[in-house]
């Protein structure tokens, strides 16, 4: 990740949790994964946080009695996950890194039995295959891993910025090679990761299980000004979610797509 992301999100940790995990858009979206992580990490007691940046997730694992380690670019975002870790008493059950992403191997192999990545931390990654190399040598045979990623194509997207008169952003998640993106005032560079992309640079140490769509109705945050005029529209937008966003045709039309892996146990 490069220094720009890492200034972007140490800029944002502020008022990251009142912009996006307390909006009605993110936690619609956050719910789907929650659905999804509830399924996958049922029983599961040592979990690994890829790009953790305020702890929302991991401090909802460590309230059910799980071990989370988390690992951020931001030392900023860690900042905040420390102090909200301290203020809920669960520093015996949760810890948080400044690491970026790429460095994954300076983390201690501890067994992990299961890791997810929510929100798009890996968009900022160039090269994956490190990634997983390191997350292979850190978790244990048959542990599952999902990783939220934005989709290279989202229908809200591309219908919404030439009403706007956008018309470069109505494509830029086709386009290939890095794309700018804002991170609250601050501008970084992002890659879309198509499905198939990662499922060959996670290969051989895993498997790819499912890739459900995440925002297929619900739409991408910067619409959150509507969201708060339209409550009950981003509420049966969300059912209808529920309902689709595993449909093949929906899935490829999200906003995010959540990349379902498998560690296999004979590598």
């Amino acid at each position: 990740m490069s220094d720009a992301a890492r200034i972007a999100f140490d800029a944002a940790a502020e008022t990251y949790d009142a912009d996006f995990t307390a909006s009605i858009i993110g936690r619609l979206q956050r719910e789907q994964l929650w659905r999804v992580y509830d399924r996958l990490f049922e029983g599961r007691t040592r979990l690994l946080d890829l790009g953790c940046g305020t702890g929302e997730d991991l401090l909802r694992f460590a309230r059910r009695g799980c071990e989370v380690e988390g690992v951020d670019l931001s030392p900023e975002m860690v900042a905040v996950a420390e102090q909200r870790i301290a203020d809920e008493g669960l520093g015996e059950r949760a810890a948080v890194l400044a690491l970026p992403l790429e460095r994954l191997d300076e983390l201690p192999e501890r067994g992990f039995d299961g890791a997810y990545s929510s929100f798009s931390p890996l968009n900022c990654v160039a090269e994956l295959r490190p990634v997983a190399a390191a997350l292979a040598e850190r978790l244990e045979p048959g542990a599952p891993v999902a990783l939220c990623l934005m989709n290279k194509f989202c229908l809200w997207e591309t219908l919404f910025f030439p009403l706007t008169r956008q018309l470069h952003k109505a494509a830029r998640r086709w386009s290939g090679g890095w794309v700018r993106a804002s991170v609250g005032h601050d501008e970084l560079k992002i890659l879309y990761h198509g499905v198939g992309h990662v499922r060959e640079a996670f290969e051989p140490w895993f498997r790819l299980e499912e890739a459900p769509g995440v925002g297929v109705f619900v739409p991408p945050s910067y619409l959150e000004p509507w969201a708060r005029r339209h409550p009950r529209w981003a509420r049966l937008l969300a059912r209808l979610d529920r309902a689709c966003a595993g449909w093949p045709l929906l899935r490829s039309l999200a906003d995010h797509r959540l990349i379902v892996l498998r560690r296999r146990s004979n590598c």
